[in-house]
């Protein structure tokens, strides 16, 4: 029932994202506001969101707090959208959400991110989470998380992404990502474009911005993460995301753990979040020989960051990659970025309504040097991992929607092999 009527409201979207918080409000309103059950770290921006989340709450786990998790989309299962404690929700609780709730949802004409949202606060209050890390889904000031009132609002990078729902400048994107803002509750971004600091500036009076600079020293990057000096502690850390990108995300969720808190975490509650951190799908090391990477990069930022990472972590080996990705997502710029780090690109299309079609794909190749089409991702894996063979390096990047198949693929191609 639970995945019939989860697929039954997902089909009702036709793709369109219905934007504005009166639905959403009108759900907390008939739940009886779960929304004010719990304290809260409310995060936005272009890219690095999910791990400013993900380490956040485990910093804040940690540290002895029930924390609750909401992000999207999803790699694998639906359920991976809401933890509490790192421990997805089950079920049953989804399908008794659904059933005694679907009046509610249904007379509101909820959409699909937005029962999720009603779906995650209130399995925050049912399970007594002290904290909850609550990414937005798009944008900020229309989007249904926007109902928190956060203790802490974190807004990362702001990069070209969907310009015909935000904006066609980074000014106006961070104006709409500047939109989960509320007076008096300190907001903490990182170092970018001068006008995005801005326009934040404008919105909020107690702005802090992370100096990964500052904070962080002694960087080494290896295939399973970083090792780090942290400067107000004078010590070094195994940090298990890897890419120089991702300390101003580090930076970021060390900040809001200690407005959580009110004190900053202690040298081995760092220890312990980054030994049990686990964030899929981010610069994801999934087997051996050749080396296999998995990174939800998708839009020309998290490409270009990606590839850096790519280049500086293994510059010796012969590089491949298999690219899928929405047709929403400026893919030639994707393309021209991704060209320049590897020796051949295959791309395949993906299970989802916007997806580029084969056709749109071949023309996306036609007369490319280096670049192919396949017709599923398995075929395009095969073929990359075919030509890296054992000493080479097959990158797969684009989205969340790869994932599914990909781990699939990963496990039946090298029996059991992969880390997955």
């Amino acid at each position: 029932m639970m995945q019939d009527y989860l697929s039954e409201l997902y089909s009702k979207l036709s793709g369109q994202m219905k934007l504005g918080r009166e639905r959403c409000e009108a759900l907390m309103e008939g739940l009886a506001h779960p929304e004010r059950a719990f304290r809260s770290v409310h995060v936005a921006g272009t890219n690095g969101k999910g791990s400013v989340v993900a380490v956040t709450a485990a910093l804040l786990q940690s540290a002895g707090l029930r924390v609750g998790r909401f992000t999207s989309p999803h790699l694998v299962h639906f359920n991976e959208r809401i933890r509490v404690n790192d421990v997805p929700i089950g079920d049953e609780a989804v399908q008794d959400f659904l059933e005694k709730k679907r009046a509610l949802l249904e007379k509101t004409e909820a959409s699909f991110f937005e029962v999720c949202t009603a779906l995650a606060f209130d399995h925050f209050r049912e399970q007594q989470v002290d904290v909850a890390v609550v990414e937005t889904g798009l944008g900020g000031r229309l989007d249904a998380t926007s109902v928190l009132h956060p203790e802490v609002t974190v807004i990362t990078s702001v990069g070209w992404d969907h310009m015909e729902i935000l904006g066609k400048s980074l000014p106006e994107i961070a104006g709409e990502k500047a939109g989960i803002i509320k007076e008096g509750v300190p907001l903490i971004t990182c170092e970018q474009e001068e006008g995005v600091l801005e326009v934040f500036r404008r919105c909020s009076d107690r702005i802090e911005v992370v100096s990964s600079a500052a904070m962080f020293g002694d960087i080494t990057l290896t295939p399973e993460g970083m090792h780090i000096l942290i400067r107000d502690y004078g010590r070094h850390f195994r940090f298990p995301l890897v890419g120089r990108f991702q300390l101003a995300n580090l930076g970021m969720a060390l900040k809001a753990a200690r407005h959580i808190l009110k004190r900053p975490p202690e040298w081995r509650e760092i220890d312990t979040a980054f030994r049990e951190l686990q964030w899929k799908g981010r610069f994801e090391r999934i087997g051996r020989n050749p080396e296999r990477i998995y990174d939800v990069a998708h839009n020309p930022d998290g490409v270009r960051v990606f590839c850096e990472t790519l280049r500086e972590v293994y510059p010796q080996q012969l590089r491949y990659a298999v690219l899928g990705i929405l047709k929403d997502k400026q893919p030639e710029k994707v393309l021209e970025i991704l060209k320049k780090s590897v020796e051949h690109i295959w791309l395949c299309p993906l299970p989802s309504h916007r997806s580029l079609e084969m056709d749109e794909l071949h023309k996306l190749a036609a007369g490319a040097p280096g670049i192919s089409v396949a017709a599923s991702i398995s075929e395009a894996c095969d073929a990359a991992a075919d030509a890296a063979g054992k000493q080479g390096l097959l990158a797969v990047l684009g989205s969340h929607y790869i994932a599914e198949e990909l781990y699939r693929w990963n496990r039946e191609r090298f029996k059991g092999k992969s880390k997955e």
